[in-house]
């Protein structure tokens, strides 16, 4: 064959996987069009996660519509980060369902999870020390990127024109949470409430429908929690992100929240409108009478 008709057949077949890439894309696309209007967000139906012979949450039920700050709050070691590590597929519950848009989750791996528009913060920086502000944000673009050995040999082609819309979306970001003055910086120099919200945008950069924060404002000042407040209530106004926020701070869970629900030893005792649940005795006593210690 000549050498000639070889290179026009192999460019013809990386054309044709290149729009295959496409088809996929689209097919994605089409997917997230077919969620019932009416499916919640979220909902969790009688979740049960024990450790050994220690029940960390049992019969937890909650739903979160479209477009919902919803609060989770209670004592440390009532269940909270054992409830968000069964929704992302860390830990899946023993008994009960997961579903995310009408959809069946439960056992899904944390990757899969991910896939669907799921994203989270942790309620311990994850971030990457040595890395720029830029760099950390850019790794949550990861489950968008197609690598490929073909793509990397051939990269003024392929590899950087999808690079390219990637940096494109991540600049984005930055741009709306504020981060153009730190961008090149190290993240282990900046300031905690800076780190935070890096953490935010690395999980933005993912472009969820579902957004789970895990205690974002922790060891903030007033300062620093009033613009964390205003970046979610942003997220959710502008991006169209329905958030499930962990939170110790009161004031920040009556100041934005729609819904919450409060968990004490592992159940369920109140849900309802912010102001109301925390008027609840059984509220009151979890966290002003013997609420357990540690986490």
């Amino acid at each position: 064959m000549p050498v000639g008709l070889g290179f026009v057949r192999i460019f013809a077949y990386l054309a044709q996987l290149r729009a295959t890439d496409h088809v996929h894309a689209a097919s994605d696309v089409a997917q997230s069009e077919t969620i019932p209007p009416e499916a919640a967000v979220l909902e969790c139906r009688d979740v049960e996660r024990r450790f050994g012979g220690l029940v960390a949450v049992t019969g937890v039920s909650l739903r979160i519509e479209r477009g919902e700050i919803f609060g989770l709050v209670g004592p440390n070691g009532s269940g909270k980060t054992t409830i968000t590590n069964a929704i992302t597929g860390f830990f899946p519950p023993q008994k009960g369902r997961i579903l995310l848009h009408g959809r069946d989750i439960t056992g899904l791996p944390a990757h899969q999870v991910a896939r669907l528009g799921v994203a989270r913060t942790f309620q311990n920086l994850a971030l990457f020390n040595g890395m720029t502000v830029l760099d950390n944000i850019l790794l949550g673009r990861h489950v968008h990127m197609h690598p490929a050995v073909w793509r990397t040999a051939l990269y003024p082609w392929f590899a950087r024109p999808e690079e390219t819309r990637h940096r494109v979306a991540v600049e984005e970001i930055i741009d709306f949470l504020q981060l153009e003055s730190v961008r090149d910086e190290p993240v282990d120099s900046l300031p905690l409430g800076i780190k935070k919200r890096v953490e935010l945008a690395r999980a933005l950069v993912v472009e969820p429908s579902f957004l789970i924060l895990d205690e974002p404002m922790a060891g903030m000042n007033h300062e620093e929690k009033a613009y964390m407040a205003r970046f979610i209530l942003d997220a959710r106004d502008e991006r169209g992100v329905t958030c499930l926020i962990i939170e110790h701070h009161m004031d920040i869970i009556t100041g934005i929240c729609d819904r919450m629900l409060v968990l004490s030893y592992g159940e369920v005792i109140g849900t309802g409108i912010p102001r109301e649940v925390i008027a609840d005795p059984r509220v009151v006593q979890a966290y002003i009478g013997g609420a357990r210690a540690g986490s």
